[in-house]
């Protein structure tokens, strides 16, 4: 098996997407994202007689000196054979080789043999999500959500939610990341009496197609936050709204499912 990783191809699209089609319960993504991923560089394949038989993808943080890896998948014919493995120690060195201290991660809680291998090769579990999923609606309630004051500083935050999700990747949030999401308008809340009760951030895909993603970090009154986000998927012409949320349970609102759970895993190169 030829088993050193390279770069993927246009050309490998078909059959890569081949073996990524029942990877969950649910499906799978990589359609959604593949073209993206391309353009982005840094997504790899290994072969087998010159053809692929597994993928991941990487996207290098400097500033946070943090290396994302996503979208690890094998063909069924080859897996337990260490070839998830070999990709994900070859993307480790590469982000060594551009000064990264650590790798971060999102695994399925229902995908037993991705989370033994990554314990296996040193991550830990950090904390777990859920994701939720919506279609926007025009909705015409008065929600008294606002992107005004609604932080200043990581520091009022607790260190587990001192980050951010762009395209389904944690990033840390820094204060300088914090302040160019007030200045973009992405973070939103809820107050009473000056006093924040529901905090999100709300920014736009640009990995998974027609889709806005919400994290709501918090809330008493979650609903109005939600409710507010489908109306502004609305008006921007999304049709798929991403809710990534720690809370356990939303509100019952019409159309919310609840997907999956996962978890979040890191490691220190």
């Amino acid at each position: 098996m030829e088993n050193y990783p390279r770069l993927a191809q246009d050309s490998d699209k078909k059959v890569v997407l081949n073996f990524c089609q029942n990877t969950f319960s649910w499906g799978d993504y990589i359609h959604e994202v593949w073209d993206n991923w391309i353009d982005e560089g840094n997504l790899i394949v290994i072969e087998n007689n010159q053809v692929p038989i597994s993928m991941t993808h990487a996207a290098f943080y400097p500033d946070e000196k943090m290396i994302w890896i996503e979208g690890i998948r094998v063909e069924k014919n080859f897996r337990k054979n260490g070839v998830a493995q070999k990709m994900i120690s070859y993307l480790e060195e590469t982000a060594k080789s551009k000064k990264c201290e650590i790798s971060r991660m999102l695994i399925a809680s229902e995908n037993k043999p991705s989370l033994s291998l990554a314990k296996k090769l040193g991550y830990t579990i950090i904390s777990k999500w859920n994701y939720f999923s919506l279609e926007s609606k025009s909705i015409h309630e008065e929600t008294n959500i606002t992107s005004d004051s609604c932080i200043d500083s990581i520091d009022n935050l607790n260190e587990k939610n001192s980050h951010f999700i762009e395209s389904w990747r944690w990033i840390p949030l820094t204060d300088e990341r914090l302040k160019k999401l007030n200045s973009e308008k992405k973070i939103f809340c809820q107050k009473d009496n000056e006093k924040t009760n529901t905090l999100g951030i709300i920014t736009e895909s640009e990995s998974f197609e027609n889709t806005i993603i919400l994290e709501l970090i918090s809330g008493t009154n979650s609903e109005k936050m939600i409710k507010f986000t489908q109306n502004l998927a609305h008006q921007k012409n999304y049709s798929k709204i991403r809710i990534l949320t720690e809370l356990e349970s939303l509100p019952s609102i019409n159309n919310l499912e609840n997907k999956f759970p996962f978890y979040l895993m890191e490691k220190k190169l």
